[in-house]
């Protein structure tokens, strides 16, 4: 950060992110006028679709955000991820992340930045203001502001902040999960609200998350095209989801109201959402292809004829619901004990992975491969590297769903296709991009099924590529609407307005087209030749319990098996 210097007027931004929002879902609502203050923002400013990086799930797409690269650069590719030296499933974090972020760059030159619940961020780290983690914070007792002292301040003045989402009907009475999302981003707000009012900023981010966590449970209330719709249960929820946006709005429109009038402000969201039907199961596919091969000891082998049985995670959850056993379906779903259900159903445990060429860890169609020289039991040779490759995208392209023939798998990326960066090297070697329509690939550490394609448990909305984005502030063009704007240009446009200069390594670029040409005449983009990396990036922060605890997370959301 020794180049840093600013170059024009000593302005402010304010930044809030609402994971997964969709003009799909909001523009009818925005046309009704239910959501006055973001439709406001929208009309005075400019604004327009946001693309979603590939993958485009929350845990890649915020560090593209806050870092304005792609995941080449910034690394995170996933929650999850294999260890670039080996098989152990990794939960990603802050320190992942090898490049840095808007934060740290505007930190280093002054600015008083405040970061609230922005992903990937956890644990907190030293920064020029203050911080406080939500999403992948381990738990309550956690640290999980910076300064220390924050956490107990905000619980003076505000109350807890809700460290976990409430599983409050989920799965059962989705009108109860939708009031639980509500009273917790309420509960939240509070804490914002105290930090917008009482600290100093230049640059204030807070993302709001239950949008994401919601969506993904309640599409097929409303899309009536979804095959699991159910007018009746769609027309006793939707008052309780109208009410939730609502609400949104109108804590969007109090925190709106202490932004300064000459600050710039941003909404935006990582990635869209829609509908899906169905679960790809990758590593089943792989092992089915004679890709991804098991351990021939007399225990996997039980294992494996348990599995082609039905004796796996999901089935148990199943059962466990239809006898209403909570409790037990609870540690099921959470994976407590996780080493006792990998020692009782097939998982990355029983995999041979002298005979294994390619497996899968992510929600994305990551699809890494196991060569030699480069893991431990590498049996891909160098040579056969990119035949392998090809053999592996022909028989994804070639899938189809057996109940309709459907094509699962459109479009096959090869790594260097969509990653570029100094840690392109780490990130899967193909990614297997589904119709996002229909279905989703799901790649878990362990064999949650003993399906290829099955329909989806739980959820029935998940990530698609357009995601939203709304500037205002002096200077942007009243009116304006966007188009081809990245998820990784928001903050170089922000670097910019901030009287920073822009990194050129960032894959982003500055959206002059959302300012007015006086304001791009007087203020032309300057560029920096600061490199990216200088120490960031890491595979360890949290510990081994603290790890679980993360796990168990993301177990809940419906992100791991």
């Amino acid at each position: 950060f020794l180049f840093i210097r600013t170059i024009m007027p000593n302005r402010k931004a304010a930044v809030f992110g609402l994971d997964g929002i969709t003009f799909d879902l909001l523009q009818p609502w925005l046309d009704e006028g239910r959501l006055p203050n973001l439709a406001r923002l929208l009309a005075e400013g400019a604004g327009g679709p946001l693309r979603s990086t590939i993958p485009p799930v929350s845990a890649s797409a915020w560090p593209s955000f806050m870092t304005g690269t792609n995941p080449g650069q910034h690394s995170v590719i996933d929650f999850t991820y294999p260890a670039p030296d080996g098989y152990d499933v990794r939960v990603s974090n802050g320190r992942t992340r090898a490049v840095p972020a808007i934060y740290e760059f505007a930190g280093a030159a002054g600015r008083q930045v405040g970061v609230i619940s922005l992903p990937m961020t956890e644990p907190p780290q030293p920064v020029n203001g203050f911080m406080l983690c939500s999403f992948l914070t381990p738990s309550q007792e956690s640290d999980y502001t910076y300064p220390q002292s924050l956490k107990q301040e905000l619980l003076d003045a505000c109350g807890p902040y809700p460290m976990r989402m409430s599983e409050k009907g989920r799965g059962v009475d989705p009108g109860v999960f939708v009031r639980a999302c509500k009273q917790l981003e309420i509960d939240r707000a509070k804490s914002v609200l105290y930090l917008l009012r009482e600290k100093p900023w230049d640059l204030f981010i807070y993302i709001l998350e239950t949008t994401d966590n919601l969506q993904h449970e309640i599409w097929h209330l409303v899309d009536p095209t979804h095959p699991l719709h159910d007018p009746a249960m769609a027309a006793r929820v939707l008052p309780d989801i109208l009410d939730y946006y609502e609400m949104v709005d109108r804590l969007l429109g109090e925190m709106l109201a202490l932004v300064p009038a000459d600050a710039l402000t941003v909404v935006l969201s990582d990635h869209g959402f829609g509908p899906f039907h169905k679960f790809f199961h990758i590593n089943n596919w792989l092992a089915q292809n004679g890709w991804l091969a098991f351990k021939r000891t007399p225990v996997s082998l039980l294992k494996r004829a348990a599995f082609r049985l039905g004796v796996t995670p999901i089935n148990a959850l199943k059962a466990l619901t239809a006898l209403r056993l909570s409790d037990v379906r609870k540690n099921v779903k959470r994976g407590r004990g996780g080493g006792v259900l990998r020692r009782a159903f097939l998982s990355f445990n029983d995999v041979d992975w002298a005979r294994t060429k390619a497996f899968s860890v992510g929600n994305f169609g990551q699809v890494y491969l196991n060569v030699k020289g480069q893991r431990p039991q590498g049996a891909v040779d160098p040579a056969e590297y990119e035949a392998l490759r090809d053999a592996i995208i022909t028989a994804a392209k070639a899938l189809r769903d057996p109940e309709d023939g459907s094509q699962v798998v459109p479009v096959v990326y090869r790594r260097e296709e969509v990653f570029q960066g100094i840690s392109a090297a780490r990130l899967p070697d193909l990614v297997l991009h589904t119709d996002r329509a229909k279905y989703v690939s799901f790649g878990h550490a362990d064999f949650g099924s003993n399906k290829v394609i099955e329909p989806s448990l739980g959820q029935t909305g998940h990530h698609h590529m357009n995601g939203v984005l709304g500037l205002r502030g002096p200077g942007v063009r009243a009116g304006a609407r966007l188009e081809g704007a990245r998820l990784v240009d928001p903050t170089p446009t922000i670097l910019h307005y901030l009287g920073l200069p822009v990194p050129r390594y960032m894959d982003g670029r500055v959206l002059t087209e959302a300012f007015t040409d006086e304001f791009n005449a007087a203020n032309p983009v300057v560029t920096s030749d600061i490199g990216p990396g200088d120490g960031f990036g890491g595979d360890a922060v949290f510990s081994d319990a603290e790890e679980e605890q993360v796990l168990q997370k993301l177990r809940d959301l419906g992100y791991v098996a």
